[in-house]
């Protein structure tokens, strides 16, 4: 699967259905009755990082914030939560 961000392209793992599950378990912790838990955010992106199979050496020189909007945007994708190019 290839994700797009920061103007570059990254090749991840697919998502079992498992693993997506779990995400979205992660997700409701972290954002539970409208507010935002830092501590399960950050479990979700790591989770992510895990699942995708990404690491240190796709990040290479990049700052922490920039690894959390690629992270994010894996997480986007996997959970179908992304508008396809087309509009749909």
């Amino acid at each position: 699967m290839i994700i797009k961000a920061l103007g570059k392209e990254y090749n991840v793992k697919d998502i079992t259905y498992k693993e997506r599950r779990e995400l979205h378990r992660l997700n409701a912790k972290a954002f539970w009755d409208g507010k935002v838990d830092p501590e399960n955010y950050y479990d979700i992106l790591e989770k992510v990082s895990e699942i995708s199979g990404l690491g240190e050496k796709d990040f290479k020189g990049l700052s922490m914030v920039d690894v959390d909007q690629i992270l994010q945007e894996v997480f986007t994708q996997y959970m179908g939560l992304s508008k396809n190019e087309d509009g749909d």
